[in-house]
């Protein structure tokens, strides 16, 4: 089997080794509120309704990052038992608080895992849905009772033709010899 080209691997460990600071920035930037524009409708499968995105870059930078230090480690000489060892739970701990972010975040972590600019940020956006749903409820109630109204007016007017046919055949038939 051939080897990928030299510039290839090169060019995979630059992606690799840049990726961990580049997402743990943009996570930072994410948890101060200085960078705010991904925060917004849930776009990908998520049981959120608001994107945490920045945050995810934050849980998934940091043991990309810290990765790139254990294997700078190994390269000076460290034994890769020990680095592997210190990497393995704090790895598994930020994966878990990505899948976290992503699939359900409980109330009690909320907290500890958002920060206050994100949580009223949200707060503000629940109620402003909550806001359009009253409204959509009541245009949806207004509408059926119209429709309910019209319903009733209709059959009236067929009630009161059908008297006026009955009133008119009772004429008929009094009239008649």
């Amino acid at each position: 089997m051939d080897s990928p080209p030299q510039f290839a691997v090169i060019a995979f460990a630059a992606l690799a080794i840049c990726a961990g600071p580049v997402l743990l920035t943009a996570g930072i930037l994410a948890y101060s509120g200085r960078w705010t524009s991904w925060a917004g409708p849930s776009s990908y499968p998520s049981t959120a309704k608001h994107s945490r995105l920045g945050f995810m870059m934050f849980w998934a930078g940091l043991p990309m990052t810290a990765v790139d230090i254990l294997l700078g480690l190994e390269v000076l000489g460290v034994d890769p038992g020990v680095t592997r060892g210190l990497m393995l739970a704090p790895a598994v701990f930020c994966m878990t608080v990505v899948m976290i972010h992503i699939y359900f975040l409980p109330k009690f972590l909320r907290p500890l895992l958002l920060p206050r600019w994100y949580r009223e940020w949200e707060a503000a956006q629940f109620e402003l849905e909550e806001r359009n749903e009253e409204r959509r409820r009541a245009r949806r109630s207004r509408r059926r009772d119209k429709r309910r109204r019209e319903k009733e007016k209709a059959r009236l007017l067929q009630a009161k033709a059908a008297a006026r046919e009955e009133k008119r055949r009772a004429r008929m038939q009094q009239a008649a010899p």
